[in-house]
């Protein structure tokens, strides 16, 4: 049997907030806890940004480059010496009240959901909030189905256009800083493309270009263009880990083992998935077999927000200036797809709810959803990280 939730707003009620430098889940009950705010809501008065509308640049395979680039490692680097001395040096909120607040005791300060990314950013969470940022710029754009979000089909049934694709923001050098990512990185290279359906899917498709005695140059005949790399010549892949509100869903169903803290990994991609494509091979001379000589390896993932239909729309957490809080009712009723369950839906207030940033707003995939309805705008779009050159020694030999 369910507990029964209170209902005052004068009742605590548990919540969890996130130790930015340990990156666990700190429990807040009992006196501690939050209130119930049951009459305010999640603004979405809030102007939409300029509507960007640029194509993005090809990348450049690691093998074509001149010299290595050194930007992002030295970025890695200052964003971690950013975090903690950010950390160090914040000092406190302030408790003081503005003139509109002190004349009416019972004014709530407002929070906009453009206002998100702002608040990741406190949280360390930079290239979610760029991600997060270039949604609420971009032309409305979602696919109907989950078959069209695979092949990149809109609303209106066509190809998402090249605004609709982010090459530049994500790197590989970024994302393996992660030792979750790195782990399945180092899977999909050491054993999962030689495993028999890899096998199987090279197979298949090197029989489309086999030709005696050729040496198959995919990127040459890609065009230059990622896209088509995984179009036709991507082979393997392998995932990782889980979304935002899967996390959640984990966390709370696991007795709170602080496996659900958010990082930048997971606002930016979620769960995602390492792909590996065909980057040279060779034929032998009566065309029976191919020597595979080296793949391309890169992430591609879906930036969107979408409910499965039928099912409550996943819980992302409350959300306030200050960063993220979790309320387990709330994430309890994600987990029980129980969209009716009383009170889930409300923001509720860590101290002063007159204070800014002390009122969090449950934010779900329908919160976006929502807004991208009312402004028509909030584009989804198809992230691809750079990728990366890897030889095969020796050369896998692939029977066709």
């Amino acid at each position: 049997m369910c507990k029964k939730m209170p209902i005052s707003n004068h009742e605590k009620i548990p919540y969890y907030k996130t130790n930015n430098v340990l990156w666990k889940w700190t429990l807040c009950d009992g006196t501690d806890g939050c209130q119930i705010v049951p009459d305010v809501n999640l603004s979405s008065d809030k102007t939409p940004p300029a509507l960007r509308n640029q194509s993005p640049p090809l990348s450049v395979p690691r093998e074509h480059r001149n010299k290595k680039e050194v930007g992002d490692g030295l970025l890695t680097i200052l964003e971690a010496t950013a975090r903690f001395k950010k950390w160090l040096d914040t000092p406190n909120p302030p408790k003081h009240l503005t003139a509109a607040q002190a004349e009416n005791p019972e004014t709530i300060p407002l929070f906009d959901i453009q206002e998100i990314p702002s608040a990741m950013r406190k949280n360390f969470m930079f290239k979610s909030a760029m991600l997060m940022e270039k949604w609420f710029a971009g032309e409305l754009n979602y696919s109907s189905t989950d078959s069209d979000e695979a092949a990149g089909i809109n609303q209106d049934g066509k190809p998402y256009p090249p605004s609709m694709y982010d090459t530049t923001t994500i790197k590989l050098d970024w994302v393996l800083n992660f030792r979750r990512a790195k782990d399945q990185y180092d899977a999909l290279v050491n054993a999962a493309i030689r495993n028999p359906g890899a096998m199987q899917q090279l197979a298949l498709t090197l029989s489309r270009y086999k030709r005696s005695r050729a040496e198959l140059d995919t990127w040459e005949i890609s065009g230059k263009s990622l896209a088509n790399l995984h179009k036709h010549f991507q082979f393997q892949r392998v995932g990782v880990e889980s979304t935002l509100s899967q996390k959640i869903s984990q966390f709370i169903a696991s007795n709170m083992t602080n496996r659900g803290t958010p990082d930048d990994l997971t606002g930016a991609l979620g769960s995602f998935n390492f792909y590996a494509a065909i980057a040279y091979a060779e034929f032998n001379g009566d065309v029976t077999a191919a020597r595979l000589k080296g793949i391309y390896v890169y992430v591609r993932d879906n930036y969107t927000f979408t409910d499965k239909p039928g099912e409550a729309s996943q819980y992302l957490g409350h959300w306030s200036r200050k960063g993220i809080v979790i309320v387990p009712y709330s994430a309890g009723a994600s987990i029980l797809n129980q969209p009716w369950l009383p009170y889930v839906d409300y923001p509720v207030a860590v101290g002063d709810r007159r204070v800014s940033g002390n009122v969090y707003y449950p934010i779900k995939n329908s919160s976006f959803r929502q807004w991208a309805m009312r402004h028509k705008r909030g584009g989804d779009f198809i992230v691809y990280s750079d990728y990366r050159f890897v030889p095969i020694y020796p050369p896998m030999t692939v029977y066709l």
